[in-house]
């Protein structure tokens, strides 16, 4: 009976809160959204290869580190060192790749975060399913509930966490007006997202010795959440000072009409502009609003980095084709 109720159990406290939690990143991004097919890449990325990579080092590296330390050494050195710094190169290879072959949808420190945090979720849930599952073996549904409580609840949104760190570093580079910042920002971010699993890791895992140290992970793991939330809302602010500063002229331009311009600055404004549409039964043109949001709004991040990066001609050009789509109207 255990395992008819406890396996999907497993599946369910694995996969749906990583689910839950997604959501409400991706919410956060609230002016320019990225493309779904992208987020869900990411994520995937997380669920799949980085967990299929990560496991296969992790496994080679265990046995040069077994052969010359005693089991409970090399458990900790597996915990605190090998699994921080292959789970997060791996995690950060998606965020390299979309850095490399889609950049330009990378226009804000909160884009970086908001990759990371999915890369880390996809990555959180399938790692919870393995967890659950041995725990299902072992003690049945009520070890299961009980480490499903700590995984999934209280340390949650911790591979998001760690990857966020890594994706906020590789947006600065691509967002920054000077080459050591651009050089060093990607490495910094890493090596928090590395320094702050491994305080996680370590701590849980001399908790099960002594049991203090798991408050170190508490006070890391949320801090860490705390820290990256006042930059999630310090980047939300300062991407509707761009939609304000940056399509202020295209009210004169004939781009946008000075109504439209009002709304597209304003994220309530926009809701209520849509659901006004909803709500009149113009289904087709509700859903090609949100279209048309974006489009203001890459308009603005790209006029913005055409005025620190002059010299880009792909921006330059991709602002000229943003403007004229959206002068073609929704």
């Amino acid at each position: 009976m255990d395992w008819i109720l406890g396996i999907p159990l497993v599946l369910l406290a694995g996969i749906v809160p990583m689910l839950v939690y997604a959501v409400v990143l991706w919410w956060f991004d609230r002016y320019e959204k990225e493309p779904l097919g992208l987020l869900i890449a990411a994520f995937l990325w997380g669920a799949i290869p980085a967990i299929i990579f990560s496991l296969f080092v992790e496994v080679i590296l265990d046995v040069p580190i077994s052969y010359f330390v005693d089991a409970s050494t090399a458990s900790l050195v597996g915990a605190t060192v090998v699994a921080p710094v292959v789970e997060e190169l791996f995690k950060g290879l998606a965020l390299v790749l979309l850095f490399v072959f889609f950049h330009h949808e990378i226009d804000s420190p909160l884009d970086g975060i908001i990759y990371g945090g999915l890369v880390g979720f996809g990555f959180a849930a399938v790692e919870n399913i393995f967890y659950f599952g041995s725990a299902l073996a072992a003690g049945g549904l009520g070890s299961v509930l009980s480490l499903a409580l700590l995984r999934a609840f209280v340390f949650g949104l911790n591979h998001a966490l760690f990857t966020s760190f890594t994706g906020l570093g590789i947006a600065i580079a691509r967002t920054a007006h000077h080459w050591p910042l651009k050089v060093t920002a990607p490495l910094l971010g890493l090596s928090l997202g590395i320094a702050s699993h491994a305080v996680h890791n370590g701590s849980v895992s001399l908790a099960g010795e002594v049991g203090w140290p798991c408050l170190v992970a508490l006070l890391s793991d949320w801090g860490g959440v705390v820290m990256l939330l006042a930059v999630i809302v310090g980047a939300t602010v300062q991407e509707r000072r761009w939609i304000v500063t940056y399509l202020a002229d295209e009210v004169g331009r004939g781009t946008l009409s000075q109504e439209e311009y009002e709304i597209i600055a304003s994220y309530w404004r926009r809701i209520v502009h849509r659901l006004s549409v909803l709500f009149s039964g113009d289904l087709k043109r509700w859903w090609r609003l949100e279209r048309y949001y974006r489009l203001a709004t890459e308009l603005a991040f790209n006029k913005r980095r055409l005025a620190h990066f002059p010299s880009e001609q792909r921006t330059e050009v991709r602002v000229i084709l943003l403007r004229q789509q959206i002068q073609d109207g929704v």
